[in-house]
């Protein structure tokens, strides 16, 4: 499926007007039912046309950023008939690149067989708790962070699959990144430009589980690079991860697709190392204090030198989620 921003951009070039002079438009695919126009009004806003079996009067906005209506799409596209549709529009530029993401987000939803009208009333709260989070301000070191988690789900997607995005960020509350049935890794991105070391947090994230083992995954990032977030999540896709898990999921890390600031953000992944995390490492946990001093300590975050792990894995054996493989080596 083509994207919006794809589509948009010919829209631009080749949009064919409406008939009320309203906005000029692409079809979105030829190929899929119900059909999607998209263009830009003529004060250069955009707008997604998504056809609808009936007439609506629905009307309502989203943050005051989205507008939703019922409206009739009629031009040369549609042989001078007017179809009934739902038209869907963005009133701040900023965030284009945010309501692109969502339009592709409803169309993948609509070519699976779901109403448009819907999906995207359904859609509304989920929109307002993600443009949230979009107009928050991005830090380089919070994009490192996802950065690295998403080149760890990348190359665990590889290995086992589309399904292997279950696997990471399982819940908000979670204290580690990817959680099997066999094996948990907690992964930290590093510049490395002062000193080999990680921030870890709280004493629960390096205290090895019960059952299973805990990994510590560190990614050597080089900030100002050639990749962004938004690349590595548009490889995610095309390897049939879903679109809507790895959109909440994202949510929940503190990122929207195309948010402002991001596209200033690029890195570089140079190399994987990897940890073992047993009762015998050298970190602070729960298990290294007693349980009164340990209950009493909140908020806390250390930094810790990789030096005193030791000898460090360059490879990661994906299927341990499973149950299955072997260590890291």
């Amino acid at each position: 499926m083509r994207s919006a921003s794809d589509i948009l951009a010919e829209a631009r070039i080749m949009g064919a007007q409406l008939t009320d002079n309203e906005a000029s438009v692409v079809l979105a695919s030829e190929d899929t039912f119900p059909r999607a126009w998209l263009g830009y009004q003529s004060d250069g806003t955009p707008a997604a046309y998504f056809e609808n079996g009936q007439e609506s009067e629905v009307s309502f906005s989203v943050s005051q950023v989205i507008s939703v209506h019922g409206t009739l799409v009629k031009t040369d596209l549609t042989r001078g008939l007017a179809i009934p549709a739902v038209k869907v529009t963005c009133h701040d530029q900023k965030l284009d690149q945010v309501f692109y993401a969502f339009i592709d987000e409803v169309r993948e939803r609509i070519s699976l067989g779901a109403d448009a009208l819907e999906v995207i009333e359904a859609s509304a709260s989920e929109w307002r708790s993600l443009l949230q989070v979009a107009t928050t301000p991005l830090t380089g070191n919070a994009a490192a962070g996802i950065f690295g988690e998403l080149r760890f789900l990348e190359a665990a997607v590889i290995e086992l699959g589309a399904n292997a995005v279950e696997i990471w960020q399982r819940s908000p509350q979670e204290i580690h990144d990817f959680i099997g049935s066999h094996a948990r890794v907690e992964v930290k991105s590093s510049t490395f430009q002062t000193r080999s070391a990680v921030t870890i947090h709280g004493l629960r994230q390096l205290e090895p589980p019960g059952t299973g083992t805990l990994t510590l995954a560190v990614a050597e990032i080089q900030k100002h690079g050639s990749e962004s977030i938004d690349d590595v999540v548009a490889r995610l896709r095309e390897r049939g991860v879903s679109s809507a898990i790895l959109t909440e999921k994202l949510r929940d890390s503190g990122y929207v697709t195309g948010m402002p600031g991001s596209e200033s953000l690029a890195f570089d992944l140079l190399s994987w190392r990897f940890w073992e995390v047993t009762s015998d490492s050298v970190v602070l946990n729960r298990s290294a204090l007693a349980v009164e001093i340990a209950d009493a300590v909140s908020s806390l975050s250390y930094l810790l030198s990789l030096s005193v792990l030791g000898a460090s894995a360059e490879a990661f054996d994906f299927q341990r989620f499973n149950g299955n493989g072997t260590g890291a080596s």
